[in-house]
């Protein structure tokens, strides 16, 4: 139970430090390509994360089961995940990108149910319901769509970026062996690395401004070093499901640092959208704990 109320907080603390990401990965890729910025972010960490992982636990190994899974974690949940997410925001708002990527929860759900035949609850279906329309409501609120702007390829990046993270999340869930968060998370950033290296050949390396490395290093050890293990950990611990519903948090943290920090506007709409997010979010994560009595499993 401790480790339940542990993985909560830290859901809630990742979900923070990622939603202000998405305004560093604007300013970053503003100066450098986004494939790049991808490569070093995740350079920096993989460096860091080794380090400590051979210091403080030299004895973890992986087995020969699990390699193949670490590589296609660190291909999907990093490489691709990053290629399409940095790509997205250079072409739409930061706040938008936060807010389509919480179509993660939604899909996370069907997968879980038809891979791993997860029972889903009333409340789990609502609250994943409930985000849906949230982010739905947040996205009309946008004055003017137009199918074949930058802005909607932007969105479209962005889709298929929470897709590549709906895959991650399915290929993280089970290993043959028994890891540490760091382990996981070292490796797949490794193997990350090695996909995104290609961009090295594709890019002119400049050396970047004061201002973009400190937004690097703030994403290469907050948001990938830190954040990362405590996902793995919370993975563990709460599953899925209830982990990629915090993700629709995401949103709500980007729309107020964005409008504080780059001056991006919120609309009465964006608000009441984020009002019904963090409503399915708390649904998915305690509704269970309401009345286990009354309320049978759907399916």
């Amino acid at each position: 139970m401790k480790k339940k109320k542990l993985a909560h907080f830290l859901a809630l603390f990742i979900m923070l430090v990622w939603g202000i990401s998405y305004l560093s990965i604007k300013i970053v890729v503003e100066e450098i390509k986004p494939v790049l910025s991808a490569f070093y972010r995740f350079l920096i960490a993989s460096v860091i994360l080794y380090i400590v992982l051979k210091i403080k636990y030299p004895e973890e190994k992986l087995l020969k089961e699990d390699r193949i899974k670490m590589a296609l974690g660190g291909l999907f949940g990093v490489s691709l995940y990053f290629f399409f997410e940095n790509y997205s925001v250079l072409y739409t708002s930061a706040s938008n990108v936060a807010i389509l990527i919480s179509s993660i929860p939604v899909f996370t759900l069907v997968s879980q149910r038809m891979i791993f035949k997860e029972k889903l609850t009333i409340w789990k279906v609502l609250g994943a319901g409930l985000s849906a329309i949230g982010i739905i409501v947040i996205i009309v609120s946008k004055e003017k769509i137009s199918l074949f702007s930058k802005g909607t390829l932007g969105d479209i990046m962005a889709l298929i970026s929470a897709l590549c993270w709906v895959v991650y999340n399915v290929i993280t869930s089970k290993f043959k062996g028994k890891y540490k968060s760091i382990t996981v998370t070292t490796y797949q950033g490794i193997w990350g690395c090695i996909f995104l290296a290609p961009s090295l050949f594709f890019s002119k390396i400049t050396v970047p401004s004061l201002k973009v490395s400190l937004n690097l290093l703030f994403l290469a050890i907050f948001c990938s070093c830190i954040a990362y293990a405590m996902y793995i950990y919370c993975l563990e611990h709460l599953g899925a499901t209830v982990i990629s519903t915090y993700i629709n948090l995401q949103p709500i943290v980007s729309l107020i640092s964005a409008y504080l920090l780059l001056k991006e506007s919120i609309t009465p709409w964006q608000i009441i959208g984020c009002v019904i997010i963090i409503i399915g979010v708390f649904l998915v994560s305690f509704g269970d704990h309401f009345d286990r009595t009354k309320f049978e499993e759907l399916v």
